[in-house]
């Protein structure tokens, strides 16, 4: 079962690489997916990619599908002897739910939504007599042909998928893997707002999400468009479009490149110095890596910066316990949200019970409120009025959608959820604008 490894003699003796592992023929409705419950790390989409190559050297019959412990973390480049925070991604992987959609391939076959977890079930297993571990899985009957023998795929590297370092990299390396091919190497083009979850790996009700684009570029796609760029072996192009002076849709311009990527020199998921740094402060090994696991590297060393500065700065309040403050920077965003609260960062042995809103959260909600009002207001509009700004809508901004939201629009109106969204996100704009820093303390004040 297990794989030809590829054996590279060094001084300090022989290590295992994963340079001659076949590639992974990935379904394209696996990739672009959209998580409605938990957060899809890194580690979580490594591992999973991992039990996927692994599934498609199997039998179409076989039920459930089996592999060493230790190869699934070589595989997935772990470098951790804690396989506790395995099985606790395994039985996030239960439950944790995900939307997926896709285009039919035939003349006969349509687009198809759908709904799953992304393991059926997972068991961890420990032979008594020799001592090695065992991992036993298995995929939801209904989707589980479409992710062993897919019709539309994308191959990808796990050598490339070893060395990216965030969830959003890895992401966007698989759906532009799948249109490097493409005779015109674009994308799909689709608000920012559908990157925003399945880059990020992060649900869209969850508090904290970018409401402003440029916030979700300079910290979600630069990085992951420069990480991608250098480790593996695409060159991609973020592409803009506007209404008005606003970006409202992006997509990728991908083509293959000649040379192979760099690589980086260490494959490992984890980063040992952010380990040292995180223990220096108090932060148990534990916890530590279950800390890496579920955040962004780049936040972590942010995070860390932050708070090394804190603890510092002598004209602050003393810190009693680095370790618990860093966990709750970590946790609030102190570091990626500039506009926290000055309170909880000038005072973190004085942390209310009930959670601070940050400025970002409190635009998520103000955001969410005028799209309601959007909704109140059109409904108190006459036929006629009604009809106006439809064919406003219509005329001035469908033409710059995509094709999904065109034919919704065109088909359904706003009976479609997805040409609803558009249009009342459209009259909010129309209407109201951008929130100036008055409107957000406004609303603050009146909630």
């Amino acid at each position: 079962m297990a794989d030809r490894e590829h054996i590279v003699k060094t001084d300090a003796g022989i290590s295992i690489g994963l340079a001659e592992q076949p590639p992974l023929r990935k379904a394209a409705e696996a990739i672009a997916i959209n998580p409605r419950s938990g957060k899809v790390t890194l580690l979580t989409r490594k591992l999973f990619n991992v039990l996927l190559r692994l599934s498609q050297k199997d039998e179409q019959s076989v039920l459930t599908h089996r592999a060493l412990l230790s190869q699934i973390t070589r595989d997935a480049a772990f470098d951790s002897k804690d396989d506790k925070l395995i099985r606790e991604h395994l039985k996030k992987m239960n439950v944790l739910q995900v939307e997926w959609n896709s285009t039919g391939v035939g003349k006969k076959d349509g687009r198809r939504w759908g709904v799953t977890t992304l393991l059926a079930d997972a068991e961890v297993l420990e032979d008594p007599k020799t001592g090695r571990v065992m991992v036993e899985w298995s995929f939801s009957p209904k989707i589980k042909k479409r992710l062993l023998d897919p019709a539309v795929y994308a191959r990808l590297s796990l050598q490339f998928q070893s060395q990216l370092r965030s969830t959003a990299s890895l992401a966007l390396f698989e759906i532009c893997s799948r249109y490097s091919t493409s005779p015109a190497g674009l994308t799909l083009r689709e608000s920012w707002f559908w990157w925003r979850p399945r880059l990020t790996g992060t649900p869209d009700d969850q508090p904290g999400m970018y409401t402003e684009y440029k916030y979700f570029k300079r910290d979600v796609l630069r990085p992951a468009i420069h990480e991608v760029n250098i480790v593996t072996d695409l060159a991609i192009e973020l592409i803009e479009h506007k209404i008005g002076r606003n970006i409202d849709e992006i997509q990728f311009r991908v083509r293959p490149k000649q040379q192979g990527g760099l690589g980086l020199q260490d494959p490992n998921l984890f980063d040992a110095s952010l380990i040292e740094r995180m223990a220096q402060l108090g932060v148990a090994k534990r916890d530590t890596e279950t800390l890496y696991s579920e955040h962004e590297e780049s936040l972590i060393r942010s995070t860390l910066a932050f708070v090394e500065q804190r603890l510092r700065d002598p004209r602050k309040p003393k810190v009693d316990n680095p370790a618990a403050f860093f966990k709750d920077a970590l946790k609030r965003g102190y570091a990626a949200v500039k506009e926290a609260s000055p309170t909880a960062l000038n005072n973190p042995n004085k942390l209310p019970g009930k959670k601070k809103l940050t400025m970002e959260e409190v635009r998520v909600r103000y955001q969410e409120s005028l799209y309601k009002n959007a909704q109140k207001m059109f409904a108190e509009m006459s036929l006629d009025q009604q009809a106006e700004e439809l064919k406003e809508f219509e005329d001035s901004v469908l033409p710059t959608k995509s094709q999904p939201v065109t034919r919704e629009f065109k088909k359904k109106g706003l009976e479609s959820g997805l040409a609803a969204s558009a249009f009342f996100r459209w009259l909010c704009d129309k209407t109201w604008g951008d929130p100036t820093d008055a409107d957000l303390l406004q609303f603050m004040l009146d909630s």
